[in-house]
C-alpha cells in the first residue's frame, strides 16, 4: 500500500511540474505577442471557459463529437479484430490487407475530409475520416506486438488440434493483452482529434469542431482556446478511463 500511495504522489508530482511548464509557455507566448487577438491571457481563456459551460450550443457539441467519436471508435475496433484474425488464419489474406493498410496510412488527412464532404456530407466525414485514420494504427501496432511470437508456440497449437480460431484465442490474443490497453486508449485519443479536425473542415452541425470555426471567424480568440481546451480534458479523460478499463478486464491475460 505505502508502495502504491508513494507511486501515485511522485506521478501526481510529475504531472504538477508538466502543467506549469506549459502555464509557463503560455504565459510567456502571451507576454511576447502582447495582443489578446495572437495569443490570449491565461486568465482570458479560462474566463471565457467559464463563459463555455453556460452555453446550451455547447453540450449538444460536445455531446455529438463525443456519440461521432465512439461511433467511429467502435467500427474502428470491430474492423481490427475481424481483419487481424483473418490475416493470422489465413496468409493470402494478410498479403492483401497489409498494402491497404499502408495506403490508408499515407492518406493526407485534409484532403480526404473534402473528398468525404462531397460523398457523404459534413455528419458522416468526421466518423469515416476517423475509422481511417486509427483503424490502421490498431492494425500496425498488432503486428508489430505479435511479429515476434515463437513459431514453436503456433505449431504446438496446431499438434494439439487447435484450428485457426483457437490459435487467435489462445495465442495472439495474450500476446496482445498486454499493449491493447495502452494502443486502444491511444488510438481514441487520436480518434477524437481527427474527428473534430473532420468537423471544423466539413463544417459539421452540433459539434466542437464547428464551435471552433465560429470562435476563429468572429475573433474570438481566447472562446477558441477555452474548446482546445475541453477538448484536450476529454481526451486525456478518454483515454485514461479506457487504459483502466481495458487493464482491469484483460487482466487475467497479462498476470
Amino acid at each position: 500500500m505505502k508502495r502504491i500511495k508513494k507511486t501515485f504522489i511522485i506521478n501526481t508530482l510529475y504531472i504538477a511540474v508538466a502543467f506549469a511548464l506549459i502555464l509557463c509557455a503560455w504565459w510567456a507566448a502571451a507576454a511576447v505577442a502582447d495582443s489578446e487577438f495572437v495569443v490570449p491571457t491565461i486568465g482570458a481563456a479560462f474566463t471565457a471557459l467559464g463563459k463555455v459551460f453556460e452555453n446550451p450550443e455547447f453540450w449538444d457539441g460536445l455531446l455529438g463529437t463525443l456519440l461521432r467519436s465512439v461511433i467511429g471508435f467502435g467500427i474502428s475496433v470491430a474492423l481490427f479484430f475481424v481483419t487481424f484474425f483473418f490475416a493470422t488464419a489465413y496468409d493470402g489474406f494478410k498479403m492483401v490487407v497489409e498494402p491497404i493498410i499502408g495506403v490508408m496510412r499515407s492518406l493526407p488527412a485534409v484532403a480526404v475530409t473534402l473528398i468525404l464532404m462531397l460523398a457523404v456530407g459534413g455528419n458522416a466525414t468526421p466518423v469515416i475520416l476517423g475509422v481511417l485514420v486509427i483503424y490502421p494504427i490498431m492494425y500496425s501496432s498488432a503486428v508489430a506486438r505479435t511479429a515476434t511470437l515463437p513459431r514453436e508456440l503456433k505449431e504446438i497449437c496446431v499438434i494439439c488440434g487447435g484450428g485457426r480460431l483457437t490459435m487467435f484465442k489462445s495465442v495472439y490474443l495474450p500476446c496482445l493483452a498486454g499493449g491493447l490497453p495502452e494502443s486502444l486508449a491511444t488510438a481514441f485519443s487520436y480518434n477524437i482529434k481527427a474527428v473534430i479536425g473532420a468537423e471544423i473542415l466539413a463544417q459539421t452541425v452540433d459539434s466542437l469542431g464547428m464551435l471552433m470555426k465560429l470562435s476563429q471567424v468572429y475573433l474570438q480568440p481566447a472562446m477558441l482556446v477555452a474548446f482546445v481546451i475541453v477538448a484536450v480534458v476529454v481526451s486525456v479523460v478518454a483515454e485514461t478511463v479506457i487504459r483502466i478499463v481495458l487493464k482491469t478486464a484483460l487482466r487475467r491475460f497479462t498476470d
